[in-house]
């Protein structure tokens, strides 16, 4: 039956109802050679749009182009396949796959730098980039810090022993005629291994109060007398020597146990009209005073529990020949306990990427733990 859908249009009572090519195909819709598949109504808005078959020399300028390009097809099937290929190829140009976005990663921590400082507080740092993955197509950053500074530096900066200032001088031993006196200054010990103390704790000066001794001899007047032809010898001081006084008190011992020294000193009452001068020292040294031991220390140094916060509770008390170490290992709990001390070194030299610090006081433990 024809139908008035144009003089190259042809529409058959068994033709399948469609909304695109495509759904022709799906129907098993085919067209004899010189024609291909289109899906038309008639021009009339009662009848809907059905497969139908367009004869190709009829086309239009446009599918003149499409018929010239499938002429060298031989068979119906391959005529409608490439019409139907050719109908979705703008579909195809135009979709696109959009990548997924990615979120970025933490890369691994590079190793701890060098310390700045040889001893007491210096600071090291180590860092990480967000390349494991990177944050590609819009993906999110990596969240956290990129770089760690910590305190190090395990053992403190020695300390040279040093002399305190001289101590005002002592009272001269004489009033006149020339006499001695001192004066003492302290040692500071070292501490950490320092060098010790250079130069004297006692000073002696020689001369002081050389001004001369005024006379004391008496001159009486004698009455005057008729002349005589004798007269007495005048009146002469016999001399008198230099002796030393009597030993002052011993001073403090300069330790309460284990053995110190302590000192005392005496004055020498200076010699008269030519007597002779002192014999014997000022200053007596006792190289030996409080030499018992000193009590021997029974309990070890305290040793905090603190977690990976550093809040920290004064709970352990070390035994004698133990000390109190700081870890902090990944993978394993932030500790703070009691170890020997060798095992402790051990340790610290066997884990190169584990922070270990042996502590033998509670300065150390102020310095790592801000205890």
């Amino acid at each position: 039956i024809k139908q008035m859908c144009g003089d190259f249009c042809f529409l058959h009572a068994h033709d399948p109802s469609c909304r695109t090519v495509e759904d022709c195909y799906r129907q098993n819709f085919h067209c004899h050679s010189g024609h291909i598949i289109v899906c038309s109504g008639d021009g009339r808005k009662r009848h809907e749009p059905r497969c139908t078959c367009k004869d190709l020399h009829l086309s239009s300028s446009t599918h003149e182009t499409a018929t010239a390009t499938q002429s060298a097809i031989p068979s119906t099937h391959a005529v409608a396949t490439s019409t139907h290929a050719a109908t979705t190829l703008p579909h195809a140009a135009v979709t696109t796959t959009q990548e997924p976005s990615v979120n970025g990663g933490w890369s691994f921590w590079t190793e701890w730098s060098s310390c700045s400082a040889s001893c007491d507080q210096g600071t090291q740092t180590r860092n990480r980039t967000c390349s494991n993955p990177a944050p590609k197509n819009d993906g999110l950053s990596c969240a956290g810090e990129n770089s760690q500074i910590q305190i190090c530096s395990l053992f403190p900066c020695a300390v040279d022993g040093y002399m305190s200032e001289w101590g005002s001088w002592g009272g001269c031993s004489a009033t006149c005629g020339g006499g001695y006196q001192m004066r003492t200054r302290t040692c500071h010990d070292p501490i950490y291994g320092g060098k010790p103390c250079q130069g004297d704790t006692v000073e002696v000066n020689p001369s002081c109060n050389n001004q001369s001794c005024p006379d004391t001899s008496s001159s009486s007047t004698q009455p005057t007398m008729a002349p005589s032809t004798t007269s007495a010898a005048p009146a002469q001081n016999m001399p008198v020597d230099g002796y030393m006084g009597e030993w002052g008190s011993w001073s403090a011992c300069s330790a309460t146990c284990g053995g110190g020294y302590q000192m005392r000193t005496r004055t020498c009452h200076d010699p008269l009209f030519g007597g002779k001068n002192c014999t014997g020292e000022v200053v007596d040294l006792n190289p030996s005073c409080n030499t018992l031991s000193c009590p021997s220390q029974t309990t070890g140094m305290a040793c905090p529990s603190c977690d990976d916060q550093l809040n920290c509770t004064w709970n352990q008390t070390c035994n004698v020949g133990s000390i109190c170490m700081i870890r902090s290992y990944d993978g394993y709990p932030f500790t703070t306990h009691c170890i020997d001390a060798t095992d402790c070194e051990i340790m610290k030299n066997s884990l190169p990427h584990c922070e270990v610090y042996c502590c033998t006081d509670k300065a150390c433990l102020s310095k790592y733990l801000g205890v």
